[in-house]
Parts: structure tokens; C-alpha cells; sequence
């Protein structure tokens, strides 16, 4: 996202707003442009190839974007549902620890969720995301030194077991969890946002102006327009930024329900 965005992240739940007052002001602008040339030329002429061509880049540009944030959301939700998986099996394959490693492995896999879970909480920047993830990473690492420590002092019966299923497990875990801290820096180009910003805002003037020089003004049909398109941009912003726009609940439905297995 651009920079603004990047440093202003509690406002991304506006931004399917600001996209869509933009494209409602070059709209009006477009066809008062158009009155204005009506009253001030014998003939005005709306080349509809070129307008065409406008249009099909905005749509070609619109679905892009929505495809790779479509592709992002599947991602995440991915790596959420695979993380709480993760953190479930070792929370109950740490029965074959030994007490005292078992509580202490019990309670950094609490906290490492609780991370987890805090990861998007009261950020305003790219930069405060930035330190919850490090944070995140520093929780890891140590759980990766207690997993490491713990498992050799299992009792001897559990040793074997200990060794066999809870090593593939921590690493199954710290695979899932890099992956999703990689993924919440990735966002894409901030020109590609620019460049479909453009787009629509040319595109609503084009048809502004079309609709008063051809004599055409439907407002029901531009009142629907703008509808779906509002509601469109705001579909792509939630899928590309869903913990911003999803409620909490609902995004992290799965890690809440594994924290609520691990009280």
C-alpha cells in the first residue's frame, strides 16, 4: 500500500470509502464538464472506442486486484487454521514431557498464541506491526529452546514417543508460524493501488461526461452503479487488510477457539 496507508493503518477501514467519494466527485465533474460543453460547442462528439478501452483496462485492473487479494485472504486463513492445528497437537503431546516441562511448554505455547492473536491488535503503522512480529518471532525462539531442553529429560518410558512426535510437531509449528509472519508483510505494490485508483476516477469522469453529451442521464442506474461499486472496493480492501475490516471474532475464529482449549 502507499506510504500514507502504510504509516496510517487505522485508517484502511476507510479507505473503500475514500475510493468511492472519489469516484462519485469525478463522476459529477465529469458530467457538469459535459453540460458545460453542450452550452458552449455546436457539436460534441464522445469517442465510445476510446471510452471502451478505458473501461475494459479499469475492469481488467479491478479483477486483478481482486483475485490477489481474494488469494492473500485464502493464504491467511490457511496458515491461521494450520497454526491452531499446530498449536493443539503440542499442547496435547506434551503429556509425554515430564511435569514440570509440561506446564512450562503448556505456558509458552498460551503466551505464543496470545501473541499470535495480538499480532493486528492497536496498530497504526507497518512499523508497530513490525514489532509485534518480532516480538511473536522472540517468543518462538524461546519456545524452540525450552522444546530442545525439555524433550531429552523425558521420562525414559515417553523419551522415544517425546523425541518421535513432538520434534516433527515444534517444526511443523515454527513452519506455519514464519510463513504467517512473512505473510503480514505482504501486500502488494502500492503502485498497482494508484493505478486502479486512477483508473476508476478517469473511468467515472468518462462516464460523467458521456451521460451529458449523449443525453442519456439514468440516476438509477449511476445510483447502482456507484452501489456496487462501493460495495466491490470495499470486498477487495476487506479480503487485503481482514483484520482491519473482518470483525476480531470472526477472522480468528479458530485460534480463539484453541485458546479456549488451552485454559
Amino acid at each position: 500500500m502507499p506510504n500514507f496507508i502504510g504509516n496510517h493503518l487505522n485508517i484502511v477501514k476507510y479507505a473503500p470509502f475514500i475510493f468511492f467519494i472519489s469516484i462519485l466527485i469525478f463522476l459529477l465533474i465529469g458530467w457538469s464538464f459535459g453540460k458545460y460543453r453542450l452550452r458552449t460547442s455546436n457539436q460534441v462528439i464522445v469517442r465510445d472506442s476510446l471510452a471502451s478501452a478505458i473501461f475494459g483496462l479499469s475492469a481488467l485492473v479491478l479483477g486483478f486486484t481482486f483475485s490477489g487479494a481474494n488469494e492473500h485472504f485464502d493464504q491467511r486463513i490457511s496458515l491461521m487454521r494450520a497454526q491452531a492445528d499446530a498449536i493443539t497437537q503440542i499442547y496435547q503431546s506434551s503429556k509425554y514431557l515430564g511435569p514440570k516441562d509440561q506446564i512450562e511448554v503448556r505456558n509458552s505455547l498460551k503466551e505464543i498464541l496470545t501473541d499470535r492473536l495480538e499480532i493486528y491488535k492497536e496498530i497504526n503503522t507497518f512499523a508497530d506491526l513490525n514489532a509485534n512480529i518480532a516480538r511473536l518471532g522472540s517468543k518462538l525462539n524461546g519456545f524452540n529452546e525450552l522444546m530442545m531442553l525439555s524433550i531429552p529429560r523425558a521420562p525414559i518410558g515417553n523419551r522415544e514417543l517425546a523425541d518421535k512426535i513432538l520434534r516433527p510437531q515444534t517444526d511443523h509449528l515454527n513452519e506455519v508460524l514464519r510463513a504467517g509472519m512473512l505473510n503480514a508483510r505482504h501486500h502488494p505494490p502500492p503502485i498497482l493501488e494508484r493505478f486502479l485508483f486512477s483508473l476508476l476516477s478517469i473511468g467515472a469522469l468518462l462516464s460523467g461526461y458521456a451521460m451529458a453529451v449523449k443525453k442519456e442521464e439514468d440516476w438509477f442506474l449511476t445510483a447502482l452503479y456507484l452501489g456496487l461499486m462501493g460495495f466491490a472496493l470495499y470486498v477487495i480492501f476487506a479480503l487485503e487488510f481482514p483484520n482491519q475490516l473482518f470483525p476480531y471474532e470472526s477472522f480468528n475464529a479458530d485460534l480463539l477457539r484453541t485458546q479456549t482449549l488451552l485454559q
